[in-house]
């Protein structure tokens, strides 16, 4: 059963702007470790990497509909690549937590499937949400 869908779109643009303006600054801010890491390998192509990863990270948002305050933050929302490519969301902190708590009140654990694309300057993020049973 899905319990909730998350779409953003989002141009590379935007993204390129407040990096240039914050820098490390906002990277820090909104970004996981791994994350980061991630992207010292991906120099000539950055903003393609952090664009997809912020749209992704809103999608889940707008998946999870939270209210403000609730217990989410995108630094704690990573988007990682398994050994094929296929992108997966990782939960840690306080966000992790929330997430936990969502899936011991309903008694199931909460399955996340992610989709990324680009057509520059554009970047789409989809996160479905779905119920798997509770183990």
């Amino acid at each position: 059963m899905i319990i909730g869908i998350g779409t953003d779109i989002m141009n590379l643009e935007r993204i390129k702007k407040i990096i240039d303006k914050y820098d490390c600054k906002f990277i820090n801010r909104i970004y996981g470790n791994n994350e980061i890491q991630i992207s010292k390998n991906k120099l000539n192509n950055s903003i393609n990497f952090f664009g997809k990863r912020f749209s992704a990270k809103e999608a889940t948002w707008k998946a999870l509909s939270p209210t403000r305050g609730e217990g989410l933050f995108f630094r704690e929302i990573e988007i990682l690549n398994d050994g094929n490519g296929k992108p997966y969301l990782f939960f840690t902190g306080k966000t992790k937590k929330f997430i936990e708590k969502k899936e011991k009140n309903l008694k199931a654990k909460l399955k996340f499937d992610i989709s990324l694309s680009d057509d520059t300057p554009f970047v789409i993020s989809f996160v479905v949400i779905s119920l798997a049973p509770y183990v």
